[in-house]
Formats: structure tokens, sequence, C-alpha cells
């Protein structure tokens, strides 16, 4: 006669493997959702970064090169003091 330490299962135990894979996908599309967010973040500070450097750059032309382009100096410095209204 053969003997074994595993209990006999009971009806909870597929309760209670539900339950755990319904929070392992709920934690998983938390994460998702985190992780996002975070992406979301980067990407606009990424943006707010090279339209500041941008504009810095449109600042330091000359007036020759802005007047090639079809700007005056009052247009470069306008468009930079646009720059502070995306904080």
């Amino acid at each position: 006669m053969a003997y074994t330490a595993c209990p006999a299962p009971t009806s909870q135990e597929p309760q209670q493997t539900a339950r755990h894979a319904l929070s392992t996908i709920t934690n998983t599309r938390r994460l998702h959702h985190i992780l996002g967010l975070i992406n979301t973040l980067a990407d606009r500070y990424a943006r707010f970064v090279a339209i500041r450097r941008q504009r810095r750059t449109l600042l330091s032309l000359t007036d020759a090169q802005l007047l090639d382009i079809g700007l005056t100096r009052a247009d470069a410095e306008e468009e930079y003091r646009r720059s502070f209204n995306l904080l």
C-alpha cells in the first residue's frame, strides 16, 4: 500500500487558482497602464526640450539669416517667449 503526503484536492483550490490568475492579469494591466503613462510623460518632456532648443536656435540666428526665412528679430523673440507658455 502506497502512502502519499499530498492532501486530497479540495473544492477551494480551483477558486484560489482562478483568483490568483485574475489578480495576475489585473496587476499586469496596471503595470502596462503605468508604463504607458510614464512613456507619455517622457515623450512630452522630450518634445518640450526639442521645442525649447529650436526656439533658442532661432533666437541665435543673425538678422540676415532671419530675413532669409522671412522673419524679423521681433518675430524670433516673440516665438522664444512662447516657449515659456509650455511650462
